[in-house]
């Protein structure tokens, strides 16, 4: 049995939670006809305008994943969650040079439309949309923070580590963070929890040590693959996050 690249992409196009559901304003936004984006507002939103990007992880879809990203609602925060090629309703099919182009696109559609989004824009990615955000981040200087949380370094390093005696044909040369990291001078906040059974945390603590300044790595003991909400680590997570979006607004 080969792992190939396929082996990194579990989209579905299943309806999880809906935040309009749950007294948060949204609207229904595409970038470029094909990648399907929620731009999703706070209940009350603080003075100055902050959006953040969400960049999700590998399976299901951005429905099923921006539960975890509904504190940054409530602490003020806009939202942008976007579905990659192939996930949700966004069209075509996924792929590792694909994924890093829907970013891109995205962050250049937010970036043109300051009228929608304001100036002071964070990404926010988990699991696969932290190595995502880390492999574009150079592209984006005028970025005022990176929130990378249970990232990989590449999904070559990671299968090859946790599936060693299997052939990889998974795509390397080209396709590490640990190339781009060390380009990008946006302030980086490395996350990961020292029981994630996903990707282990070593790959966190490795992007951290070669990423160029400023950043910042937060290790929580005994948390599972994006699980901090979840956790009695819970507000340690939150107010990490709350102080470094207010450090670097």
């Amino acid at each position: 049995m080969k792992i190939t690249e396929q082996n990194c992409f579990y989209p579905d196009a299943h309806v999880y939670f809906d935040p309009q559901n749950h007294g948060y304003p949204r609207k229904d936004l595409w970038v470029g006809d094909r990648i399907h984006c929620w731009h999703v507002l706070p209940r009350s939103a603080i003075e100055q305008q902050v959006t953040i990007v969400h960049l999700h992880g590998n399976a299901e879809n951005m429905t099923s994943h921006i539960t975890g990203s509904l504190f940054l609602l409530d602490m003020g925060y806009a939202l942008l969650a976007f579905d990659y090629s192939g996930y949700g309703k966004s069209k075509g099919s996924p792929s590792l040079k694909g994924i890093q182009q829907d970013a891109r696109e995205v962050f250049q559609y937010v970036f043109d439309h300051a009228e929608l989004f304001g100036s002071v824009i964070f990404g926010f990615g988990q699991s696969m949309g932290a190595y995502t955000l880390a492999r574009i981040l150079p592209e984006f200087p005028l970025l005022k923070g990176a929130i990378l949380e249970a990232g990989l370094s590449s999904f070559y390093d990671l299968f090859t580590e946790v599936y060693p005696f299997m052939e990889c044909s998974v795509p390397h040369e080209g396709f590490s963070t640990l190339d781009t990291l060390p380009k990008s001078t946006v302030p980086k906040l490395f996350i990961h929890g020292t029981s994630d059974a996903v990707v282990p945390y070593s790959h966190s603590i490795k992007m951290h040590t070669i990423a160029a300044d400023p950043k910042e790595l937060v290790i929580l003991d005994g948390v599972g693959h994006i699980d901090a909400l979840l956790s009695h680590h819970a507000d340690t997570y939150r107010n990490k996050i709350r102080d470094f979006i207010l450090k670097n607004s």
